[in-house]
């Protein structure tokens, strides 16, 4: 019985010393990293209702949109939870630096509904572009840091499509209806509910195109 109990505290701090461990965000289960190149990378965060993540460490700038609606609090190593925030308006965008700054922290969802998230890191520790936004008719800049310049794009019945052409890559998520992205050179790539973003080139013209009433995207540009 005593050999038994043991085996059991041990089995627990073993797992209580993994879960104190700080690992790289990629390494987060709830942080896939879903697209990756020299620039930048793409991870799709999903924290289900009441899970906490393991602590986690974030070396790049980083911009965020929210496809779900949820009530989070964070922890930072010790310290206690932090006050509820609550994330609600989707196609919310918020951008963080932390090249140069590495930011470590968990985060526990306290809702009842999924904790979704695109995020995108810029790869680049200094040098960052300082671009002008492109201007264009439903375009509207929601968001810029050192890093990113996000802007919320959004389409109607009176005005179904847009075309883009921007100096440093981007990545387009969708945030509600259903779209078609279209490049030169590439099959037409369907946004919807299961297929939310997709990367574009530094130069490359891209459209996007209503399936029907109304759309909304939100354009990330890596600087």
């Amino acid at each position: 019985m005593a050999r038994h109990a043991a085996i059991v505290t041990f089995v627990v701090a073993s797992w209580t010393a993994l879960a104190a461990q700080v690992i790289p965000v990629g390494k987060e289960p709830h942080h896939r990293v879903v697209f990756e190149d020299a620039r930048l990378r793409v991870l799709d965060v999903n924290i289900p209702p009441g899970v906490t993540t393991l602590d986690h460490s974030h070396d790049h700038d980083l911009v965020t949109v929210s496809i779900g609606q949820a009530d989070t609090r964070i922890r930072t190593p010790g310290a206690d939870w932090g006050a509820v925030r609550p994330r609600r308006p989707l196609g919310d965008v918020s951008t963080v630096d932390y090249a140069g700054q590495r930011g470590t922290h968990t985060i526990q969802n306290v809702g009842p509904d999924a904790y979704h998230l695109i995020a995108v890191e810029n790869v680049r520790q200094s040098g960052w572009h300082s671009t002008p936004a492109v201007a264009a008719p439903g375009v509207r800049v929601a968001a810029e840091s050192r890093a990113f310049r996000a802007s919320s794009i959004a389409l109607t019945p009176a005005h179904t499509s847009v075309t883009r052409a921007l100096p440093v890559p981007a990545v387009v998520v969708l945030v509600a209806g259903e779209a078609v992205l279209t490049r030169k050179g590439h099959d037409p790539q369907r946004l919807h509910s299961s297929a939310r973003w997709n990367v574009v080139s530094a130069g490359e013209e891209y459209t996007v195109s209503s399936r029907g009433g109304d759309v909304r995207l939100v354009e990330i540009e890596v600087r």
